[in-house]
């Protein structure tokens, strides 16, 4: 009876646990342990502060360290009870992959340029591969984890859309944000021919990271918008669904707005071809109508961001460019073993060009690029493997419960992630970006194992 006691307690704090961290993955509060710094040597202008060899603690860490506990003592105490035996084809699972990367991951560290920026990555990638298990195995349900991830991304809506009508970050230690202000340099702004816009940050680092959380949490609306219900809470979905969309043009993240795009027409022709005309069409006329009233208002740095010609956007497109060279010089450089984990920076000083300011020093804008850069083709071929063996998982799954036809529709909430992966780094290089992915990820898996119970569009 205790036992029983204690796995209740235990079950407990893993799911309000992972609720709660889930809500609070936007939360940037963090003890920096060690700034990174890169050209040290040169002049203090010329050189500068560098996050991707800044070494910190997040508030959310700590949060995540007790649900980790309290599962490692749940699984003990199972195992103890149950005396289950091994077996092989646990190999051959995502669970299994996944602990190919870890190792592989791991073992970069003893080649790595700077062993020490590689072991705090490896512990990033470790706590992600975590979540990623802990949502995946079902601990907490699809609903409850929508209704978090989707009240999270309402409030960094809101406080996204302060920011970008105010045209100031305003600062705080606690929430973990620094100020920012259009007119500062190197604040992601939108610079037009009358004046700079600052995009929407919300408590992220960066806008294109509020953009792919807002960009999770609009499907998982669209998920509730499908329902007949005349709930109170199910009539909150379309205002929270315009506020979400407001929020996320206001990150002015190309990135994420391409990805929801495809998913949207995704959804809408899936609802089409089973004949869900009236859902189909009145997700499209919200879309349209909120897009077209965002544009109506913000026109001007809209058209700037969309037609590629300003100043910045001519500027961050050849440091795209460049960046993509320096990957592939890495590659050839490294083509098996990688730099290391977290080491791309490094390598870029290194071997490519030691002259520049930190800034300058950032990972490749393309997931997959960045991994075989980091971890050699081993690492890519480990992530691929986990992928396959993720999704035929899934068709796995939804085979046996007679629900062939949700493939695609487990292929669609991919598609943002995938092209997030594409355009972007901080899916692989930043924590929380490293977060927002295990959620993403672990969200698709859960999806697919509660088909036999959710209807999502049929």
């Amino acid at each position: 009876m205790k036992t029983r006691d204690d796995m209740k307690i235990l079950n407990k704090i893993i799911e309000y646990g992972i609720l709660l961290f889930v809500f609070l993955i936007p939360w940037q509060a963090r003890l920096i342990l060690q700034e990174g710094s890169i050209n040290g040597d040169l002049p203090a202008e010329s050189a500068g502060y560098w996050e991707y060899g800044t070494k910190s603690l997040y508030a959310t860490e700590v949060l995540l360290l007790i649900i980790l506990i309290a599962v490692i003592i749940r699984g003990a105490i199972y195992i103890a009870k149950a005396k289950p035996r091994f077996n092989l084809k646990r190999v051959f699972s995502p669970a299994g992959a996944l602990l190919l990367l870890i190792i592989w991951a791991g073992a970069t560290i003893i080649w790595s340029i700077d062993p020490n920026i590689a072991l705090e990555r490896w512990i990033v990638l470790v706590e992600a591969i975590a979540v990623f298990l802990i949502l995946s195995s079902g601990a907490v349900s699809f609903k409850k984890l929508s209704w978090a991830i989707i009240l999270s991304g309402l409030i960094q809506a809101l406080f996204g859309l302060y920011q970008f009508l105010l045209q100031e970050v305003p600062s705080s230690t606690w929430i973990g944000i620094a100020s920012q202000k259009a007119e500062d340099l190197g604040v992601s702004v939108v610079e037009t021919d009358l004046r700079r816009w600052l995009r929407a940050y919300g408590t992220f680092s960066h806008p294109n990271m509020l953009g792919g959380w807002l960009v999770l949490s609009l499907m998982l609306v669209i998920d509730k918008m499908k329902a007949q219900s005349q709930s109170l809470i199910d009539v909150l979905r379309y205002p929270i669904y315009i506020v979400l969309l407001f929020g996320l043009l206001a990150t002015f993240s190309r990135s994420a707005w391409l990805g929801f795009g495809v998913f949207l027409i995704g959804f809408v022709i899936m609802l089409f071809v089973r004949k869900k005309w009236m859902q189909g069409i009145k997700i499209i006329l919200i879309s349209i109508l909120s897009v077209a009233c965002f544009y109506s208002l913000f026109s001007e740095p809209m058209n700037t961001r969309l037609g590629l010609q300003g100043r910045l956007e001519i500027k961050s497109n050849m440091e795209r460019v460049s960046s993509m060279n320096q990957g592939w010089e890495i590659i050839k450089k490294h083509p098996m073993l990688g730099v290391g984990i977290g080491n791309f920076g490094l390598a870029v000083h290194d071997e490519i060009n030691d002259s520049q300011q930190a800034w300058f020093y950032q990972p490749v804008h393309n997931v997959l690029l960045l991994i075989w850069a980091e971890l050699g083709i081993v690492g890519v071929i480990f992530v691929l493997l986990f992928l396959l063996v993720s999704l035929l998982g899934v068709s796995s799954t939804l085979r046996t419960t007679r629900q062939s036809y949700h493939r695609n529709d487990t292929v669609i909430f991919l598609i943002p992630l995938i092209i997030i992966f594409l355009l972007d780094h901080y899916p692989w290089s930043l924590y929380a970006g490293m977060m927002i992915s295990a959620v993403f990820l672990g969200m698709s898996i859960l999806y697919a194992r509660e088909a036999s119970s959710r209807q999502w569009l049929s």
